[in-house]
């Protein structure tokens, strides 16, 4: 449950590292250009990066095809002239982009790429969006300046792809949920309600509860998931809002996952996910604000696979819609509600959130700490099967800025996919959620209930069978 502490099982203990993939070194440079033409006229050197920022594979495709996106490009943090903190941006011009890579082996391939683009071709860029409420965006050395804000700007995380071919994606800034083409073009992008952006280059839709404008810094959207069947998608919220302080958030053990219909493009639902104590997530910290749900994945119309972590270490749990947990619309997504919604930090701080946290019947499967070489900033995760899954780390672009040569230095982290064989299965999975007698599967001797992907001497082709 929720509540309790994970029981990590000499199971659990005993998960397996099948196999690791290392993402090849190519210049973000050539990257963007290919993409954009022209899009960068200089990258300091740095290399293409922050693919972990999430990792789709559609169910039913070769087990080795994935979709990767990056974040908003290589940044650091910087001091202003007057102090204050802000962010830097080493390539401004870069545009997020989506990969499609074949990983097979110790090897990733790319096979498509392309960058996120308004519908004049431009690339939205992974700049800020408003000024006041986002993070300030500065140069490498601290300097600001209006240029530097653009109302199109994604600091992308999530990822899904459409049978149609579209892909949805979520966002930190706004936060935001996005349509985006089969080419990557933003189509509508939704935003939360009184966001103060007025964007002329894409259609905005403020229909997100308001009450998510009051997300930390950094800390938007950060996770994604589609039902199998294609119909919903799920929109995790990576730390507590700052409701109704700052203090209050920073200490908080609850955030939020909407609920999106795809058809009639409507938020349906509001979900209260509770995390663990920060100690059982990481032993390293005490700090709840070093938490963060970061990625998911749906296992089947009403069961989510969340992950929960810090930069060190996470969990994988399973966690259940309920519609009796369905908060959307209600007083927790006013401001004026006292205690608020992120009042709860463990059992016995806020009984009306503990209840709706409990209907979720959250159970830990998986502790990254079982597998010795984990890569740290594990953001992605898919699944494969009950017994397969495949994480991938965000390696923040692998450079530091070196303040004193005033140059861009590459470190040594690499992007890193991983493929595990989990000790406890899954309850259910994407592609096996599918599964019906006579369609075609993917992978020779998967179970789904009675049935078994096969061929037959007859019939070689691989369908569901008795």
């Amino acid at each position: 449950m929720g509540l309790l502490a994970p029981q990590v099982s000499s199971a659990e203990e005993s998960a397996k590292l099948i196999s690791t993939a290392t993402f090849p070194d190519i210049s973000l440079k050539s990257a963007s250009n290919a993409s954009i033409a022209s899009s960068v006229s200089d990258d300091a050197g740095v290399l293409l990066g922050g693919l972990g920022s999430d990792l789709y594979h559609v169910p039913g495709d070769d087990p080795s095809i994935f979709y990767v996106i990056t974040d908003r490009g290589p940044n650091n943090d910087t001091v202003q002239p007057d102090k204050s903190a802000g962010t830097g941006f080493v390539v401004p011009t870069f545009s997020p982009m989506i990969l499609k890579v074949k990983v097979t082996g110790e090897k990733v391939v790319i096979l498509d790429s392309m960058a996120i683009r308004t519908k004049d071709g431009a690339g939205v860029t992974g700049l800020p969006n408003v000024k006041g409420y986002d993070a300030v965006p500065t140069d490498v050395l601290g300097i600001t300046n209006s240029a530097l804000y653009n109302l199109a700007g994604q600091d992308s995380e999530g990822i899904v792809k459409t049978k149609t071919g579209d892909f949805w994606i979520v966002d930190e800034y706004a936060p935001s949920l996005t349509q985006l083409s089969a080419s990557g073009v933003v189509k509508t992008r939704f935003l939360p309600v009184n966001w103060a952006g007025a964007p002329k280059n894409y259609k905005a839709v403020k229909s997100i509860p308001e009450i998510y404008l009051k997300r930390k810094p950094n800390r938007g959207f950060e996770a994604l998931a589609m039902t199998p069947d294609g119909r919903t998608l799920f929109i995790g919220l990576q730390s507590p809002l700052l409701n109704p302080t700052k203090a209050v958030g920073d200490v908080s053990l609850a955030t939020r996952i909407l609920r999106f219909d795809i058809g009639s493009k409507n938020f349906t639902g509001e979900f209260v996910f509770g995390f663990q104590p920060v100690g059982q997530v990481d032993s390293t910290t005490k700090k709840n604000s070093d938490l963060k749900l970061s990625a998911m994945v749906a296992l089947d119309a009403d069961t989510l696979l969340i992950q929960e972590r810090t930069d060190n270490s996470f969990l994988l749990s399973t966690f259940k819609i309920v519609e009796s947990a369905n908060i959307l619309n209600t007083k927790w997504d006013l401001a004026a509600t006292t205690p608020s919604l992120e009042s709860y930090t463990g059992a016995g701080t806020n009984s009306e959130i503990e209840a709706l946290i409990a209907l979720s019947n959250k159970k830990v499967i998986f502790n990254s700490t079982s597998i010795s070489t984990m890569p740290m900033k594990i953001e992605g995760v898919a699944v494969l099967d009950a017994n397969h899954i495949v994480v991938v780390n965000d390696n923040d672009f692998n450079f530091a800025y070196n303040a004193t040569k005033a140059i861009v230095e590459n470190g040594t982290t690499k992007t890193r996919f991983l493929t595990i064989k989990l000790a406890e299965a899954l309850p259910n999975y994407p592609e096996g959620s599918l599964a019906y007698l006579g369609k075609l599967c993917s992978t020779k001797g998967l179970t789904s209930g009675t049935l078994t992907c096969k061929g037959t001497t007859k019939f070689p082709e691989l369908r569901w069978r008795n």
